[in-house]
């Protein structure tokens, strides 16, 4: 016990005798052996005392600095190298359907028919879509002309924030898709103008305020040979306004028109946000009245849109399938029916696969295209697909897509028009708007009849389009397609959910 008890201060003192030397190699640069055993003794006998304990930490961080060196330089190359990887497992976004797989060249009829056609005076039917043209026209002047949607009221913008120059995004999307066309068909001389209409107010206060700003570039419009209008939400109507304006008036003659109406509020918003929504009355609260057919604004935008058709110009309506604030149906003005329009639906690869409640509803859009009915699908499915009020992006996300712009300035350049060349506007047929007779909460309240609808109107609808026959002779394939990817459709939503059970009553249809 004794000797025991002794050694440990003799172990101590030697410790302490043999530390001191261990520091004055360093000064001196001694030998690297003596110094290395003295760093590894102490480091083990003196973790039995916490005092003793605190040089060590000073003596691995002077060893070590070159060490750790290594490793970060690791760590910072892994996430870099992780990155692409991510962005390119990303899907695409889409546009359905598709431009050149909606419409085809035209067949020239034979000589026999043209014949009989003559010798039989029979007078051709109207017909119900364009086809792809094989003369493209040459464009050497164009403009561009972007139109904002609703800006929040005054006393949110502390806490929302002034208003961003979407009007400037919008022109400049368009005079890019305008050079990408121009470019890709043997026009690389031509001049683009872009303008950006911004004002805000209620329809008609902005259609006269962005009126006198657009007197600004009345000549650019007349020599003009294309002219394309970007417009979002609220600017959709006030878009086709100002457009059926510049007609009556003489300054739009010969140019070729397109309208890009991106999520247009055409019926209204959805009907429910309109008591929850009450601190964004004022310019607001009147979206609400394009759900009445007999509304001021609604029969204003009506008589617009048949002056703007009937003159020639085309139409692109796009709706966002998870769009918060506009239902599918208001953003394709579903009612109105002429071969001039082109419906589409954009479908954002970061959020939503492209899965069977995307397709069908692309293949809905694509007979209405094709001027066949789509028996009021789109109005039935618009109240699932609705996004999420608080986090959906859906209302403005679809403006930052260049495949929108592109669609938009394809169609007035790349399709025929309907009475052939040269038959001019007496051959465009009138444009019809077909309102639904609404009962409930329907037009005399307010409501556009989409807050309580019907479940069992789905099957009903899905089993008169597929007994279309067009769908039975030329659209076989593709409902095959659907009938596969409706059995791999795994809806997450209970909307969704309930879409999929009222559907399967007619799976053996399809």
């Amino acid at each position: 016990m004794g000797e025991s008890s002794e050694s440990k201060p003799k172990r101590a003192n030697s410790m302490e005798f043999k530390a001191t030397p261990a520091k004055e190699p360093p000064l001196k640069s001694g030998r690297k052996d003596e110094q290395a055993k003295a760093s590894t003794t102490p480091s083990r006998e003196l973790s039995k005392s916490g005092k003793r304990a605190r040089p060590q930490p000073m003596e691995v961080d002077d060893a070590t600095p070159a060490g750790p060196s290594a490793p970060k330089v690791d760590t910072a190359i892994k996430p870099v190298s992780k990155t692409p990887t991510t962005a390119k497992a990303q899907p695409p976004n889409l546009l359905l359907p598709s431009f050149t797989g909606t419409y085809k060249l035209k067949e020239n009829p034979s000589i026999l028919k043209q014949i009989a056609q003559f010798l039989l005076r029979t007078q051709q039917p109207p017909a119900k879509h364009v086809y792809l043209t094989k003369d493209l026209p040459k464009v050497k002047k164009a403009i561009a002309i972007g139109v904002h949607g609703l800006f929040p009221a005054n006393y949110l913008r502390p806490m929302i924030g002034q208003p961003t120059g979407t009007s400037i995004k919008f022109a400049n999307h368009c005079a890019e898709a305008i050079r990408r066309w121009a470019d890709s068909h043997g026009c690389e001389d031509c001049e683009i103008e872009k303008v950006a209409l911004e004002g805000e107010g209620k329809i008609g206060e902005r259609v006269e305020n962005l009126w006198k700003l657009l007197l600004n570039w009345i000549d650019l419009i007349r020599n003009a040979d294309l002219i394309i209008i970007a417009c979002h939400s609220q600017g959709v109507p006030v878009s086709i306004m100002l457009l059926a304006k510049l007609i009556e008036l003489g300054v739009v003659t010969s140019a070729r028109v397109g309208v890009c109406a991106m999520a247009g509020v055409s019926l209204g918003p959805f009907p429910d946000y309109r008591s929850s929504m009450g601190m964004l009355m004022g310019s607001a609260a009147e979206l609400w009245a394009f759900a009445d057919p007999q509304s001021e604004v609604s029969q204003r935008l009506e008589a617009s849109m048949k002056v703007v058709l009937s003159h020639g110009a085309r139409i692109t309506f796009i709706g966002s399938i998870d769009d918060q604030l506009v239902p599918l149906e208001s953003a394709i003005y579903a009612p109105a029916h002429h071969p001039y329009i082109f419906r589409a639906v954009f479908i954002d690869g970061r959020i939503h696969a492209p899965d069977f409640i995307a397709h069908l509803v692309g293949f809905a859009l694509k007979l209405r295209n094709l001027g066949v009915s789509d028996h009021g699908l789109i109005r039935e499915l618009s109240t699932p697909l609705a996004g999420s009020l608080y986090s959906g992006e859906g209302h403005s996300r679809l403006y930052d897509e260049p495949q929108v712009y592109d669609l938009a300035v394809a169609h007035p350049l790349e399709t025929t028009d309907v009475g052939g060349p040269g038959a001019g506007t007496a051959a465009v047929p009138p444009c019809e708007i077909r309102h639904r007779n609404l009962t409930g909460s329907g037009a005399g309240s307010g409501g556009n009849g989409l807050s309580n609808p019907n479940p069992y109107h789905l099957p009903w609808i899905m089993r008169g389009l597929l007994e279309e026959d067009f769908v039975k002779t030329e659209l076989s394939a593709e409902t095959a397609e659907l009938v596969r990817q409706f059995d791999d459709w795994k809806p997450v939503t209970k909307a969704l959910k309930d879409v999929k059970y009222r559907l399967e009553a007619v799976r053996s249809k399809l």
